[in-house]
């Protein structure tokens, strides 16, 4: 795989007159178009989360995590090794975080299946999504972070299947480019230390919605930080959730650049590691 280079400036820009679905629309199409190149760069210490208007974060500092804006508060699943931004309106999380190496992977913890609420946002007073949201739907149950990314025990495996981290997800990308583009990226573990990844959604209150008003994103993003001893690569992709738009394509029609994945979603990624 072609290496990618990221530019470290980063502008954003307001826009007064366009409808926010023909803008995401016109962002998408535009950071499909933009390649750029590859090259290394050398790692910074990262802050752990602070307390957040009397409210502990539940999260975990780490070099794959976005920076948090001050009213942000993560939680991170101690069983599942990851960190997630939930939106309790969508009932979808903006954003799940995570570290990917050959031991997640080359396990013998076979797919739990086992869907269930995440009592974490519970505490908080969060709605979660439930099995009668998506049956009927038409959507898949589409993880953020796959299950077979979390093969190193049967409670890792286990912590997947939490609607907290799960979207729906139409099964031509669910089974289709993206499930094409988490193989690829387990594959890379061969070759590289750690991955660090950021996967989410587009979320917004005028999107459509199923069963008890669960979010059905328009685009999902992924973007990784490729780790080998003290050099560092990265990918980006971002795939619409539009079968028609899906057809004919597999994943690598899909990869981007960083800055475009931070221009489409407002964040600022990976901002422990210099250049990203």
């Amino acid at each position: 795989m072609k290496a990618r280079k990221h530019s470290s400036h980063r502008r954003r820009t307001g826009r007064r007159s366009l409808p926010r679905a023909a803008r995401n629309w016109i962002l998408f199409w535009l950071a499909l178009a933009v390649v750029a190149i590859a090259c290394s760069h050398r790692i910074r210490p990262v802050e752990p989360p602070l307390p957040v208007s009397g409210v502990p974060v539940v999260a975990c500092g780490g070099l794959e995590l976005p920076a948090l804006a001050g009213n942000d508060t993560v939680i991170y699943n101690a069983e599942g090794r990851y960190t997630f931004l939930y939106a309790p309106s969508c009932k979808v999380s903006r954003w799940v975080a995570y570290k990917l190496t050959r031991s997640d992977v080359s396990g013998e913890a076979s797919r739990s299946d086992a869907f269930r609420e995440d009592a974490l946002l519970e505490r908080y007073g969060w709605p979660s999504a439930t099995h009668a949201d998506y049956k009927g739907s038409g959507y898949d149950r589409g993880h953020l972070l796959p299950s077979a990314d979390r093969t190193s025990s049967a409670a890792a495996n286990r912590a997947t299947f939490l609607y907290s981290n799960m979207a729906p997800q139409l099964p031509k990308l669910n089974r289709g480019a993206w499930k094409l583009l988490e193989e690829h990226l387990r594959k890379q573990t061969a070759d590289y230390d750690t991955l660090y990844i950021v996967v989410g959604a587009l979320l917004d209150e005028e999107l459509p919605t199923i069963g008890s008003g669960v979010a059905v994103p328009a685009l999902f993003f992924k973007a990784v930080v490729l780790r080998e001893a003290d050099a560092f690569t990265g990918e980006a992709y971002v795939m619409p959730n539009d079968a028609e738009r899906l057809v004919g394509h597999g994943y690598v029609d899909f990869e981007v650049t960083m800055d475009s994945v931070e221009r489409l979603t407002g964040l600022d990624l990976f901002p422990a590691i210099e250049g990203f």
